[in-house]
């Protein structure tokens, strides 16, 4: 009988400590959700190129780095930020603010762009439109339902240096607009391939900020992939663009670094 009460104890004994140890595991792994899971108000990305192409441009024929340095709401809708890039030659640089907000599958977003790569005594103040390295960027935007992935993005630079000369030989605003249509045709895993094309034009105006005439500026596929390196992940963007209005085309390569 005392031996059967010793075997009792230690088992009750027994019981209790791993009870306690798989509590305390419990606790720590919920610990580490939440870590995993905290909402970090501020953050910053970086971003690596082999060459910078944007809107059917190519900016910068030269490796590029640039970073993003934001802050986005808890719920993940609003953001503000700077981003900045610079070639890995100096010969590209720019420094942009922006705000985006984002529901319900729409987007709106305002960009302060400054490249002043051209403008070796730009002036961060300066917005006169004859002289200014700047022009504001305003997107609208809509993405569809999983049934139908389609994504539509409306862009009209509304100051700056998107200028066109009057009758009476003043400069005035040309409110050149750029629209694009973003579709994804494949999928795999972490993988796929976006097909994409878009127009630049402005209203009452044959010359726009994007070409000498109503055109299509920018077209061609997007391959996303999550590349990994031992433990790592690093997510990498591959864009084949062909730009019928410049007669041109390019392959970026961007590798998010973090």
């Amino acid at each position: 009988m005392k031996i059967i009460m010793k075997v009792s104890l230690w088992a009750i004994l027994g019981l209790c400590l791993c009870t306690n140890v798989w509590a305390q595991d419990t606790t720590a792994r919920k610990k580490d959700t939440l870590n995993i899971n905290k909402y970090k108000p501020f953050d910053v990305n970086l971003q690596v190129r082999n060459l910078y192409i944007w809107r059917g441009f190519r900016i910068s024929d030269s490796p590029i780095a640039d970073a993003d340095l934001h802050y986005t709401t808890r719920d993940g809708k609003l953001a503000i930020g700077f981003w900045g890039g610079e070639s890995f030659e100096g010969s590209y640089k720019e420094f942009d603010y922006y705000i985006s907000y984002k529901t319900s599958g729409f987007n709106f977003s305002i960009w302060d762009i400054n490249n002043f790569s051209n403008y070796p005594n730009a002036n961060l103040f300066n917005y006169n439109r004859a002289s200014t390295s700047h022009f504001i960027d305003v997107t609208a935007g809509y993405q569809f339902g999983k049934s139908f992935p389609l994504s539509i993005n409306w862009s009209t630079i509304v100051q700056g240096r998107d200028t066109y000369t009057k009758s009476d030989g003043q400069l005035g605003n040309a409110y050149s607009n750029y629209v694009i249509l973003d579709y994804p045709i494949w999928k795999e895993g972490t993988s796929d391939l976006h097909i994409f094309g878009a127009g630049g034009f402005a209203f009452g105006h044959q010359e726009n900020f994007y070409g000498s005439k109503p055109n299509i500026v920018n077209t061609g596929l997007t391959f996303n992939k999550d590349l990994k390196i031992f433990k790592y992940h690093m997510p990498l963007a591959a864009t084949a663009m062909f730009s019928p209005e410049h007669k041109l085309g390019a392959l970026q390569l961007v590798f998010n670094v973090f």
